[in-house]
């Protein structure tokens, strides 16, 4: 859900970089067709002297086929780069009844993005324009103008004027969100939530928001960030009661006077002390016997949960099971199984063959994410997990919890690589060797220390990044994402530990 904010100005840009395209304008020709374009079956083109938009020529089309499957004009692939505002237009001159015209772009190797308006029947040229943010992994695209049937009778037959076609970045790029996510996933009563944006820019951002509320975003509040570090703006929303919906979006301004507004994120107050334990994807030849694990106290109700697969490649949802009606056993596992084969399942489905990774699975409480993992490696795929993924692993191992139920909502510390299949029991001990940077954080300087200190001069270089501090009171009062973040809290005593609490530091902080 996308929201607009009275504070932010959108501006209309107008400066473009050059064009992608190759005799955009249709004046060069070579055994018939124009030269860099090509075409489907269901259409013919023709050089056009007569109805032309601007230069000697344009491109005269014929859909003759009553199946729209094949019906494009296109040229690709060019290179693009990633998280980078495009700009497609087409000429279109249109005065056919039988038949209309949109256009799209293919990023490869995300997929299509189309224009949603189509031409209209008009006397005069009209122009087509969309504008695409090219997704996190593009690395070329191609650019279609797709025919369209319109007639009563779906009879094949429809003529079209295509001409001075571009495909060209912007010049000043507005802000681009990569991710937005926030700590803990399902907060308890009255724990305040740590929320993280990492946003990047041709420029610099000099303005920036988070709004949010409580069960609704009637009137929302508003707040500017509490700290930066790199790419990365970190805010803190205030705890609040058992049983809240707590809303909230962010919206950034770069020095160009662009803007860029995020989706309409959510969580759930109040610790539904459920989580995904075990996850088994990938088994050897078609998938068999993959299952996912839930834990929780013996007899805990599930109604209003559910379990979601998030593709990896565009964040489309693409399974869901309902778990209304189902009970977590007295032995605190609850096995959802592909199929019978699987030991101690509770419930059957085929929903539950996750794909391989880099993906993500989500429980939910009525809509609500309460538990996420995503796995794989952090290249540029829609992550929704926790902090940073866990290992997309081999056939025949599955991803498990050691120890069973702890969520330190950090997928990589939380999730190991078994070998072993567990499901309705157990997982076995990771020893200490084998889990990561486990011990005692060390400073480089002796305590006390300043208020101003950044992590990376505090502590060493191995230490395990997003570190919690917490006060005497055992609230925590900051996350630091990055050894650039800066400690920046009242004198007074606190205690750093590593989010899978297994490196911790007492530190006195003086002016």
């Amino acid at each position: 859900m996308k929201r607009c904010i009275g504070t932010l100005i959108l501006s209309l840009v107008c400066a473009y970089t050059q064009n992608l395209l190759q005799t955009p304008g249709f004046e060069s020709w070579s055994s018939g067709m124009p030269e860099h374009w090509d075409i489907d079956d269901s259409i013919r083109v023709f050089q056009e002297y007569t109805t032309v938009h601007s230069g000697n020529c344009s491109a005269k089309e014929s859909l003759f086929t009553q199946e729209q499957g094949r019906a494009d004009l296109y040229q690709g692939r060019f290179e693009v780069h990633p998280n980078t505002e495009y700009v497609f237009t087409v000429w279109i001159y249109d005065n056919d009844e039988a038949g209309r015209i949109r256009h799209g772009v293919y990023w490869y190797p995300t997929g299509s993005q189309w224009y949603s308006r189509f031409s209209k029947d008009s006397t005069a040229w009209q122009e087509l324009t969309l504008h695409a943010m090219s997704p996190s992994d593009a690395e070329s695209a191609m650019a279609f103008v797709r025919a369209y049937d319109s007639a009563a009778a779906w009879d094949g037959g429809a003529v079209f004027y295509v001409d001075d076609a571009s495909f060209s970045a912007v010049a000043e790029q507005p802000p681009f969100l990569v991710r937005a996510w926030h700590m803990p996933m399902n907060p308890g009563d009255n724990n305040p939530v740590d929320v993280y944006a990492k946003v990047t820019d041709d420029g610099v951002i000099t303005f920036d928001t988070l709004y949010y509320g409580v069960n609704d975003l009637s009137s929302p509040n508003a707040m500017t960030h509490t700290g930066v570090s790199y790419d990365t703006f970190q805010y803190i929303i205030p705890g609040c009661a058992d049983g809240d919906t707590v809303f909230y979006y962010m919206g950034f301004i770069d020095n160009d006077g662009l803007a860029t507004v995020s989706d309409t994120h959510a969580y759930y107050v109040g610790d539904c002390g459920l989580a995904i334990n075990e996850v088994h994807y990938d088994s050897p030849g078609p998938d068999s016997g993959c299952y996912i694990e839930i834990s929780g106290d013996g007899g805990h109700v599930l109604d209003g949960f559910s379990v979601v697969g998030v593709n990896g490649s565009n964040g489309s949802q693409y399974a869901t099971v309902e778990l209304s009606g189902h009970v977590i056993p007295a032995d605190g596992f609850f096995v959802i199984a592909q199929d019978s084969s699987v030991a101690n399942h509770d419930t059957v489905t085929q929903e539950i063959n996750l794909q391989n990774g880099p993906d993500n699975v989500e429980l939910r409480f009525h809509g609500i994410v309460v538990e996420a993992l995503g796995y794989g490696t952090p290249n540029g795929w829609v992550f929704t997990g926790e902090w940073s993924p866990a290992p997309d692993v081999a056939q025949a191992h599955c991803l498990g919890r050691y120890p069973d139920g702890y969520d330190s909502d950090h997928n990589m510390v939380d999730f190991h690589d078994y070998t072993i299949h567990t499901p309705g029991e157990g997982n076995p001990i990771v020893s200490s060797h084998d889990r990561k940077h486990r011990g005692v954080l060390f400073t480089m300087m002796p305590n006390p220390v300043r208020q101003n200190v950044t992590f990376g001069s505090l502590l060493t270089r191995d230490a395990s990044y997003p570190v919690a501090v917490y006060n005497t009171l055992g609230q925590i009062v900051l996350h630091a994402c990055s050894p650039m973040a800066r400690l920046m809290l009242p004198c007074g005593v606190y205690f750093l530990k590593t989010t899978d609490n297994a490196q911790h530091l007492k530190i006195v902080v003086v002016d």
